[in-house]
């Protein structure tokens, strides 16, 4: 007996860390199916070769082109898999555009906090909420562009949230009555946290500036623990393990910050926090069920990767453009229903 089960170890090894690759998996994820022995190869002694790497620390890639060495694999712990696993599989996502930069550190963590989330227990009000909190946002720029007093209230909100450039920009295109360059400027994130914020100073004045925030305030009101900020904060937030030293998904509401190779690509990832917020609210659109979102926020953020066509090194807001881009293919209907890894349907 005690010889069969030592025959069965490494199999039971191999099952339950599997399993835990399962889990993490990427969207669209070609090395984990199709290299039948990445797996079974994690070395979880460490990279004991470099001399450098403790066992079960973080998992690293090692064995690239080393076909005597076993080939390809993950060495160390299982610490940080989510982020390891969506670094490997970036490298089979193709951009759409041809001289396209995408910043090597940031993608991994995009795609990781896509994966990290699960929507069980999301309901349909917090899902609504969402929505409604980005369209009031939206409202109240609109009403700004109009209303002086409005427009300094808004412009405060923001001076937290926007870097001065932007926010410059943004303060010229509302005094000059520019609706559309305005909601342009602005990302999800930011609409998001400029009602939550309007509605935390200015409570009286939520359903005076237009049909969303009647809405919201109605639902609120009906639903207040499903709607809250913190419950919100909680299952449409990211992970930020530089910035807050935790895997726990939250919206910090910071500042983005630039970046200049290296270490700064995970800060920006970790500072934009629009795309579950947008995920989430198309899924609300469409009148898709929170569950849905298990298969769509990651197939969507592997088709917002791809869709990145930066020109310099600091030009963030291309991750505004392939946002907005991936939301029109998906509210016309040119992606797949259903995907596993998202692709354009038959025109």
């Amino acid at each position: 007996m005690a010889n069969a089960r030592g025959r069965l170890v490494p199999f039971l090894r191999d099952f339950l860390t599997g399993l835990v690759y399962a889990y993490y998996e990427p969207p669209g994820a070609q090395m984990l199916h199709n290299n039948p022995l990445f797996i079974r190869r994690h070395d979880f002694s460490g990279d004991l070769t470099r001399g450098s790497e403790p066992p079960w620390s973080s998992p690293r890639l090692v064995g690239r082109g080393d076909t005597s060495g076993g080939g390809v694999r993950l060495t160390g712990g299982l610490p940080g898999l989510p982020f390891v696993l969506s670094a490997v599989e970036q490298q089979f996502i193709v951009p759409r555009n041809t001289q396209s930069l995408i910043w090597e550190d940031l993608v991994p963590s995009l795609v990781s906090s896509a994966v990290l989330p699960r929507w069980w227990q999301v309901t349909p009000n917090e899902l609504h909420a969402v929505t409604l909190y980005q369209q009031f946002g939206e409202e109240l720029l609109v009403n700004a562009a109009k209303d002086p007093i409005l427009r300094g209230k808004v412009v405060a909100i923001l001076a937290n949230r926007m870097l001065s450039r932007r926010l410059g920009q943004l303060e010229n295109a509302l005094a000059a009555g520019n609706q559309e360059e305005a909601l342009h400027l602005t990302a999800p994130s930011e609409t998001f946290n400029l009602a939550t914020e309007f509605q935390r100073q200015n409570p009286a004045e939520i359903s005076h500036w237009g049909k969303f925030g009647g809405s919201l305030q109605k639902l609120t009101q009906q639903y207040p623990e499903e709607t809250n900020e913190q419950k919100l904060s909680e299952d449409f937030g990211v992970p930020h393990p530089i910035l807050a030293q935790t895997n726990a998904r939250e919206l910090l509401n910071v500042r983005p910050f630039p970046t200049f190779l290296g270490y700064s690509s995970y800060l920006l990832a970790e500072s934009w926090e629009s795309n579950n917020l947008y995920w989430a609210r198309l899924a609300d659109e469409k009148g898709l069920p929170p569950e849905s979102l298990h298969e769509w926020v990651p197939a969507l953020t592997h088709r917002m990767v791809e869709n990145i066509f930066a020109t310099h090194l600091d030009d963030w807001p291309a991750l505004l453009r392939a946002l907005r881009e991936t939301g029109e293919e998906f509210r016309s209907g040119k992606l797949e229903s259903s995907p596993k890894t998202i692709a354009l349907a038959p025109l």
